[in-house]
């Protein structure tokens, strides 16, 4: 009986204490995006990291009609440097009364200058794959200019930068056919297989500017170049179903404005011959004519015969642009095409993986064809004045 009274009073005294290492949510303090600069004069062989955080204040965020914070900020970053990002975080532990709690982290932000240094940019995400405490689902783009500036930037419509910059990735890639967001989990699996890829490219002054696109080369491990607004909207053409896109063309010296109401697009490879492996892209284009600036009847058949003559013509311009910067410029298989022939022709891809990107360079060898057809189903402005 002594015994088992015992062992009920320590039985009790365990549940009771509850979990030893809780933190009450009012200590922990919610990152919600992160920042990584280059240290300025750093070495590229040994390079110095500033590393941004940026911590919720929940009292900025309550409305005052709720008791809340009124014209209180809602967030604070937090900056220190060094040379690892692990010890970094710790060190920014520090700067403040709460527990960094990095688990709604939705945002990391690269600058080109870190990305532009070899192996810098894998190694520094391995550093936030491997973080239990993080989730792979973060977003990650790259900055033109300090990265710490779009944490700094305080939009008007929203109280945290880190969550208006990770909406407006979403909005752009729905809504506008921008660049669909890149997650640390998808970053992680083109450096196993070092395949080059492309990352949204950011910048500020008066807005936030999501508009190009910064390349990554997979075996050489880094940036090496970008994407304008025109080549990137000539790779999303080529690689994506655009929805809602816009494409403005110019018509007898008149400017036009066509919606993008659907596309479809298919890639074929012919690797008869290895050292010019051809790609035919077929891009079908359906849209309405929204906006034009001249005195053309875009509603006689003649006419617009011609004026969908004209938005193809762009369309495989800009096509073929991106394409050539891709291949001679930046070296940097971006399309896909060596997924194309892996999974449709093993036995020649077997052949050219090791020499694709580098050495024989069977990818810059290659040829490109590029077909478009558009078709304008509905004139959505039509200008007849004499």
């Amino acid at each position: 009986m002594r015994n088992n009274l015992i062992f009920f009073i320590c039985f009790l005294s365990i549940m009771l204490s509850g979990c030893w290492d809780v933190i009450n949510i009012e200590d922990r303090g919610f990152i919600i995006g992160s920042a990584i600069d280059l240290e300025d004069g750093t070495d590229d062989k040994k390079p110095e990291f500033k590393v941004t955080n940026q911590m919720v204040i929940p009292a900025g965020i309550t409305s005052p009609t709720h008791g809340g914070g009124g014209n209180q900020k809602a967030f604070l970053n937090f900056t220190s440097k060094g040379r690892s990002v692990y010890r970094i975080d710790e060190e920014i532990s520090a700067l403040s009364s709460k527990t960094p709690f990095y688990e709604h982290l939705a945002l990391l932000i690269i600058s080109e200058d870190v990305a532009k240094i070899e192996h810098v940019f894998s190694n520094l995400l391995d550093t936030y794959i491997r973080d239990v405490n993080m989730r792979r689902g973060i977003k990650v783009i790259v900055s033109k200019g300090d990265a710490k500036k779009l944490l700094d930037f305080q939009p008007q419509e929203d109280k945290l930068p880190a969550i208006h910059i990770d909406q407006l990735l979403e909005h752009s890639s729905k809504q506008v056919g921008f660049l669909k967001p890149r997650r640390v989990g998808d970053i992680e699996e083109y450096h196993l297989r070092q395949v080059s890829y492309i990352l949204p490219l950011l910048s500020v002054d008066e807005n936030i500017e999501h508009k190009a696109g910064a390349i990554f080369h997979g075996l050489q491990d880094k940036m090496v170049g970008t994407f304008n607004e025109d080549e990137m909207q000539g790779f999303e053409l080529m690689k994506t179903a655009a929805i809602e896109k816009v494409i403005d063309f110019t018509y007898k010296d008149h400017i036009f404005t066509l919606e993008v109401n659907n596309s479809k697009n298919k890639i074929s490879v012919d690797p008869s011959n290895i050292d010019e492996i051809k790609i035919t892209v077929d891009i079908n284009i359906d849209g309405i004519i929204k906006e034009s600036f001249g005195k053309i009847d875009v509603s006689n058949p003649s006419e617009l015969k011609a004026i969908q003559k004209a938005v193809s013509e762009k369309v495989k311009s800009s096509i073929d642009h991106t394409i050539k910067k891709g291949q001679d410029e930046l070296g940097a298989d971006v399309f896909g095409i060596w997924q194309i022939l892996e999974t449709k022709h093993y036995d020649v891809w077997k052949k050219v993986r090791n020499d694709w990107e580098k050495g024989e360079y069977y990818y810059r060898k290659a040829t490109f064809e590029v077909n478009v057809k558009t078709d304008i189903y509905s004139i959505g402005t039509s200008d007849k004045t004499d």
